[in-house]
């Protein structure tokens, strides 16, 4: 006879083969196919689910009785939709409710930082790591029961590879600076990776990554994805990035990441350990959380790649709730106030100069909103307390975007051609 089994927690090939083994094992099995998370198996009629069960849960997966029938059953996809729900409901609240967004909080790094207060930084802004790199130190760490080492490996690919790339951007120094089609691209490559690493992780697709000899450099390698993390484009690493940069040195540049990188490690070692003792479904639960995180925040990165290379695909037509310019000495203005993790979309005429008057109080100032860039005027302008001035002349009819320096934060400025624009504005 046939049973159909639904296995939680497989991610690798790896996986597929160490439970295939097992399952073999019982002489009642007689052959065993895995394809994604479902398990085919041909045995004997006195084969027992709990048999199956327990094979499967020893080798910390997860199924039970519901899980397993003698009819190839449907996919479901339920538990993925939910909790993707629930995520991004949090999220929603949090940035509601509290003005909160785990992808806007950025450490305030500047020149005159000192090596010390960036250990310290980076500790601190650990909490932040475990936000935006959290789900894919879980899945680094994942597959082997109780291998501890997973998680130093992957901090020491993080480690290795943050330093790098600070020698290497405080070698560079003022000498070259950062490509933004180039930064779009590297972006965008690394959304698609993240996007499919999810999607394996949760059983919708199956593939296999490139070998070379005997070493697998598979997505589930918890040193590879260390070193692949120092290319991730976070808010605290490009801020280091920046401070790096500005040392026009590269053991300067080097240690300063060193050091950066060294104080994030304490809390993220300490959650790939924590992870690491759990069993059961909860270890499989918490694997599933972390691959609609990377789900998430995959998409969010493709949207700042596109942004890079000037792409909006968000773009409205719908102008009621844009902040119509005023008349002014022969000048059209537009007066608001900086919020936490948004600007004001704008409307204005064309071939009338612009004059945009932000309001900055202290505390909605942070260390993502406090540089906007409006590419097709050439503006990159740094905020301060106060008020802000930003002045440009549109001459063609079009829609521009207009953006934080990161990407994260953007609006939209709606030129027009219309005559009765100003009265139209009282």
């Amino acid at each position: 006879m046939i049973k159909y089994v639904k296995i939680k927690g497989i991610s690798c090939d790896e996986c597929r083969k160490k439970i295939k083994k097992a399952l073999l094992e019982n002489k009642k099995i007689t052959k065993v196919k895995i394809t994604k998370n479902l398990a085919t198996i041909e045995c004997q009629k006195n084969l027992k689910n709990k048999e199956i069960i327990k094979i499967i849960t020893d080798l910390d997966y997860f199924t039970k009785e519901e899980y397993i029938s003698t009819f190839k059953p449907e996919t479901n996809k339920k538990e993925f939709f939910l909790i993707a729900i629930i995520i991004l409901g949090i999220l929603f609240l949090l940035n509601k409710v509290f003005g909160y967004n785990i992808f806007n909080v950025i450490p305030k790094i500047d020149s005159s930082i000192t090596y010390s207060m960036l250990f310290i930084t980076g500790f601190f802004t650990s909490i932040h790591c475990l936000s935006m790199c959290g789900s894919l130190n879980l899945l680094a760490i994942y597959n082997d029961k109780k291998d501890f080492s997973k998680p130093i490996f992957y901090n020491l690919g993080r480690l290795i590879s943050y330093t790098l790339l600070g020698g290497i951007v405080g070698f560079l120094g003022k000498t070259m600076a950062f490509n933004e089609t180039l930064s779009g691209v590297v972006i965008i490559i690394s959304s698609i990776l993240m996007f499919l690493m999810a999607l394996k992780i949760l059983g919708f697709i199956n593939f296999k990554f490139i070998c070379f000899g005997r070493q697998k450099f598979s997505i589930s390698n918890a040193f590879v994805i260390g070193l692949l993390n120092g290319l991730m484009p976070c808010g605290p690493l490009q801020a280091m990035q920046v401070y790096a940069l500005s040392t026009q040195s590269f053991w300067a540049g080097a240690l300063a990441m060193f050091l950066f990188c060294l104080g994030t490690i304490p809390l993220m070692l300490s959650f790939g350990l924590l992870f690491n003792i759990l069993k059961g479904k909860w270890k499989v639960l918490i694997n599933e959380i972390s691959a609609v995180l990377i789900l998430i925040l995959s998409i969010i990165m493709l949207n700042r790649g596109l942004l890079f290379l000037n792409i909006d695909f968000f773009k409205t037509s719908d102008y009621d709730n844009y902040v119509a310019a005023v008349m002014q000495n022969d000048v059209q203005v537009v007066n608001f106030s900086l919020k936490y993790s948004s600007y004001e979309d704008i409307l204005v005429q064309k071939n009338i100069p612009v004059r945009i008057i932000i309001n900055v109080e202290e505390k909605y100032l942070t260390e993502c909103n406090n540089e906007i860039l409006i590419p097709d005027f050439s503006i990159d302008e740094k905020l301060h307390v106060g008020e802000n001035i930003i002045e440009f002349t549109p001459n063609e009819v079009g829609e521009y975007s207009y953006t934080c320096y990161m990407r994260m934060i953007k609006n939209n400025i709606k030129v027009i051609d219309n005559k009765n624009f100003f009265k139209e504005s009282k």
